[in-house]
């Protein structure tokens, strides 16, 4: 009888009613967990068994984050990517963006011709899980506790073709560069605990290479290590005491002249996620930004800013140098990422301390100039009818959902008080 309840409603459902189905209530559904997790598997056959279905991640990347899947008897760590059916995995052109490398587990509502066919970014498979057979309940009954019981965005969005484009554009990019600024206010408070902006840049650098999973772990290493002995080593040194500062191996290697405290524990990292993720290839990375060509170097915030006012390509070469050990620079993605979430805030702080309305300019250019990144928040705005041109305003829409839309600030916003006049009298 089970059975019958879980899959009879579904066997039925109309191909027009399941196009019409939003993405953000399918991973409303998965995070909620709205379906029989029994009897998943992936379309070639392996068992799935969900650990921790992961949170939904309101910034650009993948829809969820720190899931944990079994497949097939091996466990992973990563992200979870959630669409309607296949080909959106490379309509959206995740098969092309490295950001994506780290997802262990593509759910789709339905299959279509490209199920089962999908690869990353890297060249690997990429495992695949339908959902529909699996849900509790009708389509109709999803939607309707996806709009009872879960925040849309944007509210207003069926009207939204009813403002004016230049009103919403110059609205979404000011709350664009406000996001950056509070970034920067951020950089600023834990200035004020600790003033040395050369070791914060480097600890917001190591955080963001860290990716979600292990960015505190490489926060962690970047106090762990002593940034003048460890800058007076070769590119190769660096990496082994960095690894022997880590805890992952080479322990004998730990030397506490170059080190503030004992080597971490190995369990502070999460592993089983996408090779391209993997702690070692990262820390790999992180010791060519501290080799004799690389950026934390010599005067890393005088280096970034100088090549911040050169513009985006010079700025993501020199973020990108080869690691010491032969394997792979840092893919392009994961450089934009660090940019915008580390460098440019550090940068603004510093113009802003400075008084340098050159330099803050020059940090507010580089970061209009960064292309944007899509994901489930800026894919209901393109579908209200605001398409995110560039990261400024990708980020505006990631502003204005988690600082309006969810908080319910319509009087605020610049767009609620265009398509409901009564506001500005409130």
């Amino acid at each position: 009888m089970t059975d019958l309840l879980v899959h009879e409603p579904l066997v039925a459902e109309p191909l027009d009613r399941i196009a019409r189905i939003p993405e953000a209530a399918i991973q409303d559904a998965w995070v909620r967990g709205l379906f029989d997790a029994s009897r998943l598997q992936t379309t070639d056959g392996q068992p799935v068994r969900l650990v921790d279905a992961g949170r939904l991640n309101r910034d650009s990347g993948p829809d969820v984050s720190d899931a944990r899947v079994e497949i097939g008897g091996l466990l992973w760590a990563g992200d979870i990517e959630i669409h309607t059916s296949s080909s959106a995995w490379e309509t959206h052109r995740h098969h092309l963006d490295s950001a994506y490398d780290r997802v262990v587990l593509h759910v789709v509502l339905t299959a279509d011709r490209r199920t089962g066919t999908l690869r990353r970014a890297d060249g690997s498979e990429l495992p695949e899980l339908v959902l529909l057979p699996h849900l509790d309940r009708s389509l109709r009954a999803l939607l309707r506790a996806f709009h009872l019981d879960a925040a849309t965005t944007p509210q207003c969005g069926s009207r939204w073709r009813e403002v004016d484009p230049k009103l919403a554009g110059d609205w979404i990019r000011h709350l664009g560069t406000e996001r950056l600024r509070h970034r920067a206010q951020e950089v600023g408070r834990a200035y004020g605990q600790r003033p040395d902006l050369d070791r914060l840049l480097v600890r917001r650098m190591f955080r963001a290479l860290g990716y979600e999973a292990n960015a505190d772990a490489f926060e962690t290493l970047a106090e762990r290590v002593s940034l003048t002995a460890v800058r007076a080593l070769d590119g190769r040194a660096i990496q082994d005491r960095l690894l022997a500062a880590s805890g992952l191996e080479r322990t004998d290697l730990f030397d506490p002249a170059t080190s503030t405290e004992p080597p971490m524990r190995s369990d502070a990292w999460r592993r089983g996620g996408r090779p391209a993720n993997a702690p070692r290839r990262r820390i790999a990375q992180a010791a060519a930004w501290l080799a004799p060509a690389g950026p934390l170097r010599l005067d890393a915030v005088a280096t970034l800013a100088e090549a911040a006012r050169a513009g985006l390509d010079p700025v993501l070469t020199l973020l990108r140098p080869a690691p010491p050990d032969g394997s792979a620079p840092m893919g392009r993605t994961r450089a934009v990422r660090v940019l915008a979430d580390a460098v440019l805030p550090v940068l603004l702080l510093d113009a802003e301390q400075r008084e340098d309305p050159g330099a803050e300019g020059a940090v507010l250019d580089l970061y209009r100039s960064i292309p944007t990144s899509e994901d489930h928040v800026t894919r209901a705005f393109a579908e209200a009818g605001f398409r995110p041109r560039s990261a400024v305003e990708a980020q505006g829409v990631q502003q204005l959902a988690r600082s309006y839309c969810q908080e319910g600030r319509c009087a605020r916003c610049a767009i609620g008080r265009a398509l409901y006049p009564a506001l500005d009298r409130m």
